[in-house]
C-alpha cells in the first residue's frame, strides 16, 4: 500500500489560493447570469400582457424570476465560501 503524504503548507496554500481565484471566477458568472436573468424577467414581465400570454409563457415568465432567485442565492453562498477561503489563507501568512 502506498504511503499517502501530506501536502507541506506552501503547497496547500498555493492549492487554496487557485481555489479562490477560481470561486471568485465562478461568483462573478454566477452573479452577472442572475443579473441578466432579471432583467429578462423584468422585460417579460412588463411587456408581455397577462391576459394575452399563453399559460406557458406565463410559466416561463414565473420560472425566471425563480432561476434568479436560485443564482442570487448561490451567489452568496459563493461568496461566503471565498470569505472563508481568505481568511484561511490569511491565517497562513507568516
Amino acid at each position: 500500500m502506498p504511503k499517502q503524504t501530506r501536502p507541506s503548507a506552501p503547497e496547500n496554500a498555493t492549492g487554496l489560493v487557485k481555489a479562490l481565484k477560481e470561486n471568485k471566477e465562478a461568483t462573478q458568472a454566477v452573479e452577472k447570469a442572475a443579473d441578466e436573468l432579471a432583467v429578462v424577467h423584468a422585460v417579460l414581465d412588463s411587456e408581455l400582457p397577462r391576459e394575452v400570454i399563453s399559460s406557458d409563457a406565463d410559466q416561463a415568465v414565473e420560472r425566471t424570476s425563480q432561476l434568479e432567485k436560485q443564482l442570487s442565492a448561490s451567489s452568496e453562498k459563493l461568496k461566503k465560501v471565498n470569505e472563508s477561503l481568505e481568511r484561511e489563507l490569511a491565517k497562513g501568512k507568516p
